[in-house]
């Protein structure tokens, strides 16, 4: 949830918006989502990323040979830079986020040869995966030229001066500013940009996809179902989050 995208990337690609705290409450969860969180809870929680050999969280990964990334159940691949990690090793890992989780199941398959990367590779079942069931909390995702545009609309609008690259946004300010954007949505079209195309001799073609009035009012509708989200809900801090 920053600015950059994933530590491996060192630039600006894009920013997420989320309510304070819904990071700490459990939504649906793909593929990709689970190894994210695999990968979080053996480098964070557990602190053994680095003693058993892995390197990022690259090393915990979809595998889409059995299905799309952002499917609920299927298998995931735990890349093993260290020949000494066994079945045993693996196998206890996922005991205990089992156990942490509760939602979730995973089961190690088999640990051999990678047909991908030059290392031994632990194939993981995703047996159980109840997330499904649970309530999806609103966040939006927008490339970074698209979070800038949207961000000095609501500075304009009277949220003040709003920090950069990533900071928070008092929800009753911003209730105040969606009013007046909803009153006046005729706002929109100044943060709207055409498509372009740009060519250069010897270089690929880059195009730039531009910024229409529906999608800026998506992104207000987005901030829009966020604020009414901590409102039905009763959260104790009101604050979106971006970076």
């Amino acid at each position: 949830m920053n600015w950059y995208k994933k530590a491996h990337l060192n630039k600006i690609s894009s920013v997420t918006f989320w309510i304070e705290g819904s990071d700490r409450i459990t939504q649906p969860m793909n593929k990709l989502d689970i190894c994210n969180d695999l990968s979080e809870f053996v480098f964070y929680d557990l602190k053994l990323g680095r003693k058993l050999g892995f390197s990022s969280s690259d090393d915990f990964d979809p595998d889409t040979s059995s299905g799309d990334f952002n499917e609920y159940t299927g298998q995931i691949n735990i890349y093993l830079e260290n020949p000494a990690i066994k079945s045993g090793i693996i196998s206890n890992i996922l005991e205990q986020y089992n156990k942490e989780k509760e939602l979730i199941n995973l089961s190690l398959i088999e640990i051999n040869k990678s047909g991908v990367r030059d290392v031994n590779v632990a194939r993981v079942s995703i047996d159980k995966n109840d997330t499904v069931n649970t309530e999806t909390i609103p966040r939006m995702n927008l490339a970074n030229p698209n979070a800038l545009a949207l961000i000095q609309l609501l500075e304009n609008e009277g949220m003040g001066n709003l920090e950069k690259p990533g900071g928070s946004i008092n929800v009753d300010s911003l209730r105040t500013v969606l009013d007046n954007i909803d009153q006046n949505r005729y706002l929109l079209q100044t943060y709207t940009q055409e498509p372009s195309e740009e060519t250069n001799p010897g270089q690929a073609t880059m195009i730039d996809q531009g910024r229409s009035y529906e999608r800026m009012e998506r992104y207000i509708n987005g901030l829009r179902e966020m604020v009414d989200y901590i409102d039905n809900n009763n959260f104790p801090v009101k604050i979106i989050n971006y970076g």
